[in-house]
């Protein structure tokens, strides 16, 4: 039982979860094609599926996959993101 939370607590991190949101994004907009600005969906949902599983897979590299080191890096990025995102822009 605990190996088996731990092996999704290593799957399931901050940026794997903004790339699928990113996926979803492109999901999206194959679903609903007809709608108005519908390329935006893939303009923005691409690079952030890509670049955040890049960053993701970089980090776990860098940090000798460390699940805690993983984590609390990827956290603070994501939160960087968010501030950025809604406090900047």
């Amino acid at each position: 039982m605990q190996e088996s939370i731990s092996k999704l607590v290593n799957i399931i991190t901050p940026l794997t979860l903004m790339a699928l949101i990113g996926v979803l994004m492109v999901v999206n907009g194959i679903a609903h094609i007809k709608q108005e600005n519908n390329v935006l969906n893939f303009f923005f949902g691409i690079p952030l599926a890509l670049g955040a599983f890049g960053v993701h897979m970089l980090i776990r590299h860098l940090t000798r996959q460390k699940t805690a080191y993983v984590w609390a890096i990827e956290f603070i990025l994501v939160a960087l993101f968010w501030y950025a995102f809604m406090y900047v822009w």
